[in-house]
């Protein structure tokens, strides 16, 4: 009986792993939000097509993309866990940080592209989190169940 049990959880262990469009889903959302923002930040006159681009990238990266790939997440794996409930306060910190040395960069320094590139480096930072994460996950079915 034990040894279906560590069976079971090694079963869960391995499908509980975000499979690698997740992270990449995951990584380009953050990147949409520092990429829309920088369409917005420091522009010398109001355009209302760029202005249409930027909000459409930040309402995706923030609101749609999120709630869609954990969705088809959900339906791949079959496991429905909520991967957001530990680990994350690390990554909260480099992203606001990043977002507001970016900013002061673009908004107050006039360097261009300043926000494109913190997305960049966030794409980075968030699918190293995700990979992360699936670590943390799995250790913690392991071990606990």
């Amino acid at each position: 009986m034990l040894q279906n049990l560590g069976v079971a959880r090694e079963r869960i262990a391995v499908r509980i792993t975000a499979p690698w469009w997740y992270r990449v889903g995951a990584a380009l959302s953050t990147a949409c939000l520092y990429v829309g923002m920088g369409l917005l930040v420091g522009r010398p006159a109001p355009d209302s097509g760029v202005e249409a681009v930027a909000s459409s990238l930040i309402v995706l990266g923030a609101c749609v993309a999120p709630v869609v790939l954990l969705w088809v997440l959900h339906r791949s794996t079959g496991v429905v866990i909520d991967r957001y409930a530990h680990g994350m306060a690390g990554w909260c910190v480099v992203m606001v940080s990043l977002l507001v040395v970016a900013f002061v960069f673009q908004a107050f320094l006039h360097v261009p592209f300043a926000l494109a590139a913190a997305g960049v480096i966030a794409f980075v930072v968030t699918y190293d989190r995700e990979c992360r994460l699936d670590s943390l996950l799995r250790q913690r079915v392991r071990a606990h169940g």
